[in-house]
């Protein structure tokens, strides 16, 4: 079990987010590229992954500071779907951020005044569609990559928002997830 502190598209956005899904999983089904597409009924903005398997003492303290977060009400846009987040993760296809980043920043340094939380200075905002199940050549990478920028603008994904008016802790599972808990913006 991972725990993740996140934030949860609405109803509209996630309807939005799903017909993006349906859109791009042509441009892999016409490369014959497998991809474990994410359930649209867990799509989640992380903003911070906590641990995995963590002890009920690390669960008490990180509840503890959960509890003291101060964020305003703010509003998170998409700015284009990507492939690979990082050189290390180049499997993942997510949707980019294009507003609300600075905000979520914000929450998770609140969090992680000691740099006691893992993956904080490493921040990188998004919301995950799914992991290509396969090692993927560097010509299909590029490949990839350029077919789904041009889709990008042939969607109009920074139409995509939402907003947040509260953060939860997440505990994801198998078959989905449960919230451990929530804060609401002041």
């Amino acid at each position: 079990m991972n725990f993740f502190l996140g934030v949860i598209p609405d109803d509209s956005a996630n309807h939005k987010v799903r017909k993006v899904v349906g859109e791009i999983g042509r441009v892999f089904d016409g490369q014959q590229i497998p991809v474990r597409w994410v359930n649209p009924d867990t799509f989640h903005v992380t903003l911070l992954f906590v641990g995995k398997d963590i002890s009920p003492l690390r669960l008490f303290l990180v509840k503890r500071k959960i509890k003291k977060i101060s964020f305003k009400h703010f509003k998170i846009s998409f700015k284009a779907v990507k492939l690979g987040i990082s050189r290390r993760y180049k499997e993942l296809v997510y949707l980019s951020i294009n507003n609300g980043e600075e905000e979520m920043r914000l929450i998770t340094e609140q969090l992680d005044l000691k740099g006691d939380i893992r993956g904080a200075n490493s921040f990188t905002p998004h919301l995950t569609l799914g992991r290509v199940s396969k090692e993927l050549t560097e010509e299909e990478y590029k490949n990839l990559s350029k077919d789904l920028d041009m889709m990008s603008k042939s969607i109009d994904i920074e139409n995509i928002s939402f907003e947040v008016n509260e953060i939860f802790l997440i505990k994801s599972k198998d078959n989905g997830y449960d919230i451990v808990m929530n804060c609401l913006a002041s």
